[in-house]
């Protein structure tokens, strides 16, 4: 019943933050503006959200697993408050690179170096998208 309550939660916050978004221009997929990545973003969220939706309502067996577990959404919201506060510290590839080790490690992943690994390659892979293919300054 938990899990049902934090997606719909989930859903009503995309709704309203795709809501906000459209405020903002969007601009074209060779120039985005302001909007583009607001919008892109609210729209996966809202998608998301219903997908999970769609897989409670049609899978019974989900009333049947244990508690959520509610640690890894504390550590999870800790992180990405730590992300917000050092980001204009140590800038995006460094905090970045910090978050999904973090996020990897909460994750119950075993070892280190699948984690290292994956958070330098997303950092990285995120950091070219944004830097040099869309053009976009990062700090």
């Amino acid at each position: 019943m938990a899990e049902k309550i934090m997606t719909l939660a989930f859903l009503a916050v995309s709704a309203i933050y795709l809501f906000e978004s459209y405020q903002l221009t969007f601009g074209t997929l060779s120039a985005p503006k302001s909007g583009f990545l607001p919008i892109l973003t609210g729209i996966a969220a809202a998608m998301l959200s219903l997908v999970l939706i769609i897989g409670q309502v049609s899978c019974k067996k989900l009333e049947k697993r244990g508690k959520a577990d509610w640690t890894k959404f504390v550590f999870l919201i800790l992180g990405l408050l730590f992300y917000v506060v050092l980001f204009n510290m140590l800038g995006y590839f460094a905090t970045t690179f910090i978050l999904l080790l973090y996020l990897f490690k909460v994750a119950d992943s075993e070892n280190w170096l699948a984690p290292l690994i994956l958070a330098a390659g997303s950092s990285t892979a995120l950091y070219l998208l944004f830097q040099k293919f869309l053009g976009v300054v990062l700090p």
